[in-house]
């Protein structure tokens, strides 16, 4: 493992954000980014066939044992991520020989002005692969669905310990602040894929991406690029074909329920079922109402609104949870900006999704949220509370 674990402190959507390097090593972990097109700096055509074994115990590089190909020219060897190349010299692995089988340099980052590539001790030049451009969501959705997946297991080896680090008074009074927050990245994050994407092709990738769960996510979104939309209408694709190609799923520790072949099957029941989905979504009346702190789901139609999703739209397929999460991560953000309309009044006051169960106990003892009729389980109390121990950096 290399000895050097950085934090850098980067530009965010309110102020600067601390991202520490593990962060870029999970996400290279899980390749979750664009693999479809990759170049390195100097124009090789990059393909990834093993991103190696991710490297927690002994010095050295971050992976090791990794497969690839430049320019149709198969190569084996370790992975080096840091957040810019000119870390390499300045971790002093040009120096040391546990780096000379480096096959690939992966910066988070490019840098300022152009640089010499990298060299090992033998003086061999290092590709180097800059990952920014190629991230499916931004460094702030990554952290937080890290934070996440790690809830329970923090809660589980921390028994009481979440409810005494967070300060419930300003947790209380920035609530509906913090929510807001969150939905001005989704809404920034949709807008960004908006304008990479045609407009179907964006909801059918994002859609894909919230049934892969974090764990699968990234190989959704790997599925929902290679099999567009009109593969899906017109009957060409077989979700037992699709999920077969894929050898990477992480499937341990995997509810029945979430198994990928099962939510596969479910997206193609939906697209048999009904072949416009996507058009009847974007023609859905979403009631507006610009005061969100002075609403409530009654005057926003919310319980119409989610019947009419249900039953109208997905036809039924997923019950549960699972239909909330997909409507306030996946469509509501991306309706928002296709309409130019801001509907966090609803995606705030909207039916709690998969949360974790220990969040939800710790906004009911605080009485934010699941305390009464008055204040049942929501989106976004919930949201809010999240992006609290995000941002004290509580989850770890």
């Amino acid at each position: 493992m290399a000895s050097f674990q950085g934090v850098e402190e980067i530009p965010g959507l309110y102020g600067s954000l601390r991202i520490e390097e593990k962060v870029i090593q999970q996400i290279w972990a899980d390749q979750d980014f664009n693999d479809l097109e990759l170049h390195t700096e100097c124009g090789k055509r990059l393909i990834i066939s093993n991103p190696g074994i991710w490297n927690r115990a002994e010095e050295g590089p971050d992976f090791k044992n990794a497969s690839l190909s430049l320019d149709q020219l198969k190569q084996e060897g370790d992975i080096e991520i840091h957040f810019y190349s000119s870390d390499w010299e300045n971790h002093g692995h040009n120096r040391d020989a546990n780096y000379n089988r480096v096959a690939l340099h992966v910066t988070l980052f490019p840098e300022a002005k152009k640089r010499t590539p990298c060299q090992t001790v033998k003086g061999v030049q290092i590709p180097l692969l800059v990952l920014l451009p190629h991230l499916r969501q931004s460094l702030e959705e990554h952290m937080e669905s890290i934070a996440i997946e790690n809830l329970s297991a923090y809660v589980a080896k921390n028994t009481g310990s979440l409810y005494s680090r967070i300060d419930q008074i300003e947790v209380t009074q920035k609530n509906h602040e913090l929510a807001k927050e969150r939905w001005l990245k989704k809404k920034q994050f949709a807008q960004k894929r908006l304008q990479k994407s045609k407009q179907e092709e964006a909801f059918h990738q994002c859609f894909l991406e919230v049934l892969g769960y974090r764990r699968n996510r990234a190989i959704m979104s790997k599925i929902g690029q290679s099999h567009p939309t009109q593969e899906w209408k017109c009957g060409a694709i077989d979700p037992d074909e699709v999920f077969q190609s894929e050898k990477s799923w992480k499937l341990k520790g995997l509810r029945p329920a979430n198994h990928p072949r099962k939510r596969l099957r479910q997206y193609g029941e939906l697209w048999r079922a009904n072949p416009n989905w996507i058009e009847d979504l974007l023609k859905i009346n979403i009631p507006f109402d610009g005061n969100s702190e002075g609403s409530n789901r009654k005057n926003l139609g919310i319980h119409n609104l989610k019947k009419l999703w249900i039953d109208e739209i997905l036809c039924g397929v997923w019950g549960g949870t699972r239909v909330d999460t997909l409507w306030v991560d996946a469509c509501l953000p991306l309706l928002a900006e296709v309409h130019r309309r801001d509907y966090f009044p609803t995606w705030f006051h909207w039916f709690a999704g998969d949360f974790p169960d220990p969040l939800k106990e710790v906004s009911r003892s605080m009485g934010i949220a699941g305390h009464s009729r008055a204040k049942p389980f929501s989106n976004g109390p919930l949201q809010g509370l999240l992006g609290y121990c995000i941002k004290k950096g509580i989850l770890g």
